[in-house]
């Protein structure tokens, strides 16, 4: 259907493989990266080999777990709610398998907006989709595809392209004009747990993997960005709490981070409740702030904590219009720096 070059104005970035992926989840989301469950304990899925060759990048499988999202190859992009897309790419493996493309949620539920099941040959195969975002969905997702569960081989992709178009240009055969937009209602059908944190007592370990894993605790570090020279020198669990110790804090009190994203009712009443102290008596904040961008800020309370352990609690309410995944977030950066304590992490639901 299109003609010309057909990867301008895609917003995919290094679909036509010019360059290494980056492979960092964490710092280039939006750059090519690789998930394998084997690294997070969940199955056997790895990738043996990656790279980049004459304009097409192949991975080598070693071991594909035991559901198709065990390993993932994907990036980040940015759609338009209501704009229409042309998914395009160039796909084939060392043995025929089936392969799952995907557009999803970055977070928690991760719903997924698109899903396309397709057969790849050993002979290079051109495979097109359109698409429609949904009114309601997030501008932010994960572009990817699946690549576990089938066959043991190498698979390889050129081409990868999403290019914005009108709705005009959908062949009559791929319109889905007379059926409702699919939109994404963030609504809770189950009961909240009496604690929406993650390991607030401490019994496991600080995964500390944002980009895979942020609904469990991870750290944030102005000095990994060239922000500032705020890092962390050491953090782990000890005796059923869970310590930070700040090398350098940075020049502004969100140069060091302590996070996890925890799932909000709108119009929900909460009790946020922690126990803390410092080895150096200072004050840090504790927030509920937006997941993205703007990074609005829904609550900011300041701790000041001393040498002994300290309960702080708080009432809550979230707005009606508030996103329904934030980011709970203790801010340590600015101040002295020291080792931190924290035990008994809560956000409650007043039921």
């Amino acid at each position: 259907m299109f003609g010309g070059n057909v990867s301008s104005t895609s917003v995919v970035n290094n679909g036509r493989f010019l360059v290494p992926i980056t492979n960092d989840q964490q710092k280039n989301p939006y750059d090519w990266w690789l998930w394998e469950a084997a690294k997070y304990g969940v199955s056997s899925g790895k990738v043996e080999s990656y790279g980049v060759k004459d304009g097409y990048v192949h991975i080598k499988l070693a071991d594909v777990g035991s559901d198709t999202w065990h390993i993932q190859f994907n990036q980040w992009v940015n759609l338009t709610p209501k704009q229409s897309y042309y998914i395009y790419f160039r796909a084939k493996a060392d043995k025929p398998r089936k392969i799952n493309v995907k557009i999803l949620q970055t977070h928690d539920p991760w719903t997924n907006y698109f899903s396309q099941t397709i057969e790849l040959t050993q002979e290079w195969k051109t495979y097109e989709f359109y698409y429609t975002h949904p009114d309601r969905a997030d501008e932010t997702v994960t572009f990817g595809f699946e690549l576990g569960r089938q066959e043991v081989t190498t698979v390889y992709f050129s081409d990868v392209v999403i290019k914005p178009i009108d709705k005009s240009e959908i062949p009559p055969e791929y319109r889905t004009e007379e059926e409702p937009v699919e939109t994404v209602e963030y609504e809770f059908d189950e009961e909240e747990p009496d604690n929406l944190v993650n390991d607030g007592d401490f019994s496991y370990k600080i995964v500390n993997d944002q980009g895979s894993m942020p609904s469990e605790w991870w750290i944030w570090q102005a000095g990994q960005y060239g922000i500032s020279s705020a890092k962390v020198s050491e953090y782990g669990v000890k005796d059923g709490y869970g310590y930070i110790v700040v090398g350098d804090t940075g020049t502004e009190t969100w140069h060091i981070q302590f996070n996890q994203w925890i799932k909000l009712r709108k119009g929900g009443k909460y009790i946020i409740s922690l126990k803390a102290k410092a080895d150096v008596p200072r004050s840090i904040n504790l927030k509920l702030v937006q997941t993205g961008a703007p990074y609005g800020t829904y609550f900011e309370k300041k701790l000041d904590l001393t040498k002994e352990w300290q309960t702080f609690t708080f009432e809550y309410t979230h707005p009606e219009n508030g996103d329904p995944v934030v980011t709970l977030s203790l801010e340590l950066g600015k101040g002295e720096p020291t080792t931190f304590y924290f035990d008994d992490v809560s956000v409650s639901p007043v039921k």
